[in-house]
């Protein structure tokens, strides 16, 4: 029985000692939790900080995007009102050219038809 005493007696101290540890694990953890305290709530209001900043950047980059796209439309309708009102006017000026020339034509054929006939 001296053998099954003596196991008895290591494992109630490793008990023992390991519950004295577990306990100042703990203790020790509590302190440390305790002094990360500051350090977590500052890193917390950093990246809140940071994503509160990078929200109003991107609201602005949106902004500016939207405006750029509304100029570029703009300037795009005004280019294609120019464009149609230079080619409406050079359609304008390539019917009278022609109804000139065709006017110059009859006016040509009648001549020869007159000295045909007379």
């Amino acid at each position: 029985m001296g053998l099954m005493d003596t196991l008895r007696g290591w494992f109630g101290t490793a008990k023992e000692q390991g519950s004295e540890l577990a306990g100042k694990a703990k203790e020790q953890g509590a302190d440390l939790s305790e002094k990360a305290e500051p350090y977590v709530e500052k890193t917390k209001d950093f990246a809140q900080d940071t994503v509160d900043k990078a929200g109003a950047k991107l609201d602005d980059y949106k902004d500016k995007a939207a405006d750029t796209a509304d100029a570029v439309k703009e300037s795009a309708a005004d280019a294609a009102d120019a464009v149609a009102d230079k080619a409406s006017d050079a359609g304008d000026a390539a019917k009278e050219a022609a109804g000139d020339a065709a006017d110059a034509v009859g006016s040509v054929v009648d001549e020869a038809k007159d000295k045909m006939d007379g």
